[in-house]
């Protein structure tokens, strides 16, 4: 007897593994891998670099959010035409004198049991002479009301703390928050 097997059959005959057959078979994957390792750690570090540094204002925890069903955020009830943007400042002001700047548009949305409460403070933030784009409800949890600002509207913010001391936190915003702008997120401390 030989020890040949018969040709033709799938798998009879192997020839062995090269070197470099191995390479071109590994490589492939490896550079996949490699590659997506690479655009993770990129994310990351791009991430790192637009978060705002520094500054009173970030003194405070950021805000975490979490929905309480797994539909959408709500859309906002009312809106009113949006007057143009103003130019941003890019030096901020002092936040014990904020100076003069003009007035942006105001999203408010009520993060509390208390109905109404968005609309209620809808009005004394146009009391204070601030135009309102949106009222609504945010559904995520906010520990306290806070506005929420765009970068390079840290003075605009300042401004509209202090002309409504219940404000009690001015921060920038932050990913999920429905809108964009200044946008005042008001809870059940907000003052009846």
């Amino acid at each position: 007897m030989s020890d040949e097997r018969p040709p033709g059959r799938p798998g009879s005959h192997r020839a062995p593994v090269t070197r470099g057959e191995s390479l071109r078979r590994v490589l492939p994957p490896l550079a996949a891998v490699t590659a997506v390792v690479v655009v993770i750690v990129l994310l990351l570090w791009l991430n790192g670099r637009s978060t705002p540094s520094g500054g009173p204002a970030l003194d405070s925890p950021s805000p975490v959010l979490t929905t309480t069903s797994s539909a959408p955020a709500p859309s906002p009830t009312t809106r009113s035409p949006r007057p143009s943007r103003t130019p941003r400042s890019p030096h901020p002001t002092s936040a014990s004198a904020p100076a003069v700047v003009a007035k942006a548009p105001v999203d408010v949305l009520n993060n509390s049991t208390r109905s109404g409460l968005a609309h209620d403070v809808a009005g004394q933030v146009a009391n204070a002479g601030w135009p309102i784009d949106v009222i609504g409800n945010f559904t995520g949890r906010v520990a306290e009301s806070t506005l929420y600002y765009d970068r390079g509207q840290l003075a605009v913010a300042r401004q509209l703390a202090h002309d409504l001391p219940a404000i009690r936190r001015v921060l920038p915003r932050f990913a999920g928050l429905p809108g964009s702008g200044l946008t005042l997120v008001v809870t059940r401390d907000w003052p009846a």
